[in-house]
């Protein structure tokens, strides 16, 4: 049966699957919508700490503030996912304790992903994780406790480092020889250095168009740390590398990818094959490029089968200037409206639509955006002192440089240049000892021991 007709007899027997969501901001408010629209699932509990967010969320899926039960203990939540009623509650602990089948994890905040998701693991509860900053950080870690309680850890689909991840399997399944995947952006060299004070021209989102919006994410963005924790998700779910540390960002459209994302003996820019890259929707000098993948993903292919290279062409793919070299894209993602798509498959089919490999083969390091100095604290992802570059995690181990999802509130104790690198010995973490960083150090000797 399709998951489309598994759903619908999930409905007819009076069994949907029951998610509870982890936070109610914008990816939050989609998979609560989307979720209410569907048959065979529900969106049975919403943690939120902002109520007045929660039930906003709620509302703008069709359930006014009198049908949602805010809910202060378990038997509450319970109750309500017992009789169909949407729950409120402010308490993750309770989500995850509660008769959800899956949690989806939406927060955006590292530490509390993380402690979110193990807790539902350890309460047998699927998960699916949105806040790739935690998956990048300590993935690999949470996959393996998934596996050993029996349950599935998955990337969101609809977000892009699953559909890469989607992309990636068709094309090497079928026997091509996948030469670089990733996403699209829009990006300029210049933008490493932006701020949440200056991010809104940058995107592009007019004054009136900005409430609700949090301007460190955006500035995440565009400042490149985003796309470096992106790549770095999909990297470690498919096993590509980035061809250098911080990646390229060539501008390049769906016209002339193939050209640019080849190998440098055949006219690229790549020094080797099998990368996770980014194209950016602007050229250097600001114009747009055409036919641009913004909002997109996708696949460069070849084939050792020069038949199957002609007929690239022949079937409309955009190929280089030899014909060897092919895309294969996808032009848009839906982010949190495609993320049901994970729900159905971990409960119904108990697979994953992209989960890290065991050991991890990408991190993200942090570089300074201007000269820092002791005393000096790091403000993390989207902030004002630091962003995010993808890297070879065992390069990063064996420098021993400082991962941006633990730089949130470290303190500078030596100077640090502009655009210089950031080691773990330069800083005083504010994270030291954490839950958080405890998974991270185990992370690091799976990194260590290869396995």
């Amino acid at each position: 049966m399709s998951l489309k007709a598994r759903l619908a007899a999930r409905e007819a027997e009076g069994t949907p699957i029951r998610v509870g969501i982890a936070g109610a901001g914008r990816f939050g408010t989609m998979i609560v919508c989307q979720l209410a629209t569907m048959r065979g699932m529900r969106p049975s509990v919403v943690a939120e700490l902002n109520e007045i967010r929660g039930l906003e969320a709620l509302a703008h899926a069709g359930y006014p503030r009198d049908a949602v039960v805010r809910a202060g203990h378990l038997g509450q939540i319970n109750d309500a996912i017992a009789r169909g009623v949407p729950a409120l509650t402010g308490e993750t602990d309770l989500l995850v304790q509660s008769d959800v089948d899956v949690v989806v994890e939406a927060t955006g905040v590292p530490g509390a992903a993380a402690a979110t998701a193990l807790r539902a693991i350890r309460h047998g509860k699927h998960v699916v994780m949105v806040t790739v900053e935690a998956d990048v950080l300590v993935g690999a870690v949470l996959r393996r406790a998934a596996d050993r309680a029996g349950v599935i850890y998955t990337a969101a689909y609809g977000d892009q480092p699953a559909l890469i991840h989607e992309l990636y399997e068709w094309a090497t399944g079928l026997g091509f020889e996948v030469v670089a995947a990733g996403k699209g952006t829009k990006y300029l060299p210049g933008y490493r250095k932006g701020t949440p004070d200056d991010v809104w021209d940058r995107y592009g989102i007019a004054p009136g168009e900005r409430d609700g919006l949090n301007p460190r994410m955006y500035n995440s963005f565009t400042d490149g740390t985003k796309s470096a924790i992106e790549m770095a998700a999909a990297a470690n779910m498919t096993g590509l590398r980035p061809d250098c540390r911080g990646m390229h960002f060539p501008p390049a459209g769906i016209h002339n990818l193939a050209d640019v994302l080849k190998p440098r003996q055949d006219g690229g820019i790549l020094q080797r094959t099998g990368v996770v890259e980014v194209v950016s929707s602007i050229d250097r000098d600001g114009r747009p490029v055409p036919n641009d993948l913004r909002w997109g993903v996708y696949v460069v292919i070849t084939s050792p089968r020069p038949y199957l290279r002609r007929c690239f062409a022949e079937y409309g793919l955009p190929v280089d200037r030899s014909g060897r070299y092919a895309v294969f894209y996808r032009p848009y993602h839906l982010v949190g409206m495609e993320l049901p798509v994970s729900i159905a498959r971990a409960v119904l089919q108990r697979e994953a639509t992209g989960a890290p490999l065991p050991v991890p083969g990408a991190t993200v390091v942090c570089a300074a955006k201007r000269a820092l100095a002791p005393g000096d604290v790091l403000d993390g992802e989207g902030g004002a002192t630091v962003y995010g570059l993808i890297d070879d995690a065992r390069t990063a181990r064996d420098e021993r440089l400082l991962p941006i999802g633990l730089s949130h509130g470290a303190r500078v104790r030596r100077p640090i240049a502009e655009d210089g690198l950031v080691h773990l010995d330069d800083v005083a973490l504010e994270a030291q000892g954490s839950p958080l960083h405890a998974l991270w150090e185990e992370q690091q000797r799976l990194l260590a021991a290869g396995r």
